[in-house]
C-alpha cells in the first residue's frame, strides 16, 4: 500500500521543507526531525551527492525506530522507497539494497513470526520479481509450518497475495476477502482522503487516492472472479462505488 504511506508522509511536508537542510553533522532526535532527515536524503540525491544520501538512509534504517518508534510507520515511504530510487541510479546503493533484501529474506525464513522482519521483507520488495519471490517464500513457509505467518499477516501481505492471486495464502490467512477489502482498503483510503485536506494540492491528492481505490478494487474483484464468485465480486464493486459516490457528493 505504497501510496497510503505517502499520503501520511506528506502531512509533515511543511516542517520537512524548512528543516531538511539544517542538520549538517547533527543527527535527528525526534520523529519530525527523522522525517526531515529522510527528506534531506532526497535533496542530496537531486544534487548528485549519492554517497552522503546513502549513508543517511542507512543510518535511518539502523537508528530511526530507536529514536522514535512511530518512525516505523514511515520507513517504507521515507527510507526504502528513496533507497530504491537511489539504487536505480547508483551501483553502490544498489548493492547495499540487495544485501539488505537478501539478509531480510534470510531472517524471514529463520524467524517468520518476527513481525519487523516480515514487514521489512514486504517493504523492500519493489519489483514484480521481488514481490513474487517473497510470496513464493511465504507460500513455502506456510506449507512447511502451517499457520507460521499468522502472527504477522497484515493488510500489506494480503494486498500482495491479492495482487498475484495466491489462493494458498489467502485461504489460510485472508479467508474473508470482503472483510479484508473493507478493513484494509476502504477504511484506510477513507482516512487518506480526509488527510488530503491538509496538503497543498488537495485535488491531486484526492485523485491519487481514488485511483488507488479503483485499482485495488479491481485486484480484489479479480480474485473473486477467479473463484467464480460473482456475488463476492459484485459486493466488492458495490463497496467501491458507494465510497466513490460519497466523495462525489461531498462539498469541495
Amino acid at each position: 500500500m505504497k501510496y497510503l504511506a505517502f499520503v501520511v508522509f506528506i502531512i509533515c511536508s511543511t516542517f520537512i521543507h524548512t528543516s531538511a537542510q539544517a542538520f549538517g553533522n547533527n543527527k535527528p532526535q525526534s520523529l519530525l526531525e527523522l522525517l526531515a532527515y529522510a527528506e534531506s536524503a532526497k535533496h542530496l540525491i537531486e544534487d548528485g551527492a549519492f554517497d552522503e544520501a546513502l549513508e543517511r538512509l542507512k543510518w535511518l534504517d539502523d537508528n530511526g525506530t530507536r529514536i522514535s518508534y512511530r518512525f516505523y510507520n514511515f520507513k517504507r515511504s521515507s527510507v526504502y522507497t528513496t533507497w530504491w530510487d537511489l539504487a536505480l541510479q547508483y551501483n553502490r546503493a544498489g548493492s547495499a539494497y540487495e544485501r539488505k533484501l537478501a539478509s531480510t529474506l534470510k531472517h524471514l525464513i529463520i524467524a517468520p513470526q518476527q513481525c519487523e522482519t516480515f514487514d521489512t521483507s514486504i517493504w523492500l520488495s519493489q519489483t514484480p520479481e521481488q514481490e513474487q519471490h517473497l510470496l513464493a517464500q511465504m507460500t513455502a513457509l506456510n506449507a512447511q509450518y502451517n499457520g507460521s505467518l499468522h502472527r504477522c499477516w497484515n493488510g500489506e501481505a494480503e494486498y500482495l497475495a491479492i495482487k498475484y492471486i495466491n489462493h494458498d495464502l489467502l485461504e489460510r490467512y485472508s479467508q474473508d476477502i470482503l472483510y479484508g477489502f473493507i478493513h484494509n482498503v476502504i477504511v484506510k483510503v477513507t482516512r487518506a482522503y480526509e488527510q488530503c485536506n491538509f496538503v497543498d494540492d488537495k485535488a491531486q491528492c484526492q485523485t491519487k487516492v481514488k485511483a488507488y481505490l479503483t485499482e485495488t478494487s479491481r485486484l480484489y474483484q479479480a480474485v473473486a472472479m477467479d473463484r467464480d464468485d460473482l456475488q463476492l465480486a459484485g459486493l466488492i464493486g458495490g463497496e467501491t462505488l458507494k465510497l466513490l459516490l460519497k466523495w462525489q457528493n461531498q462539498p469541495n
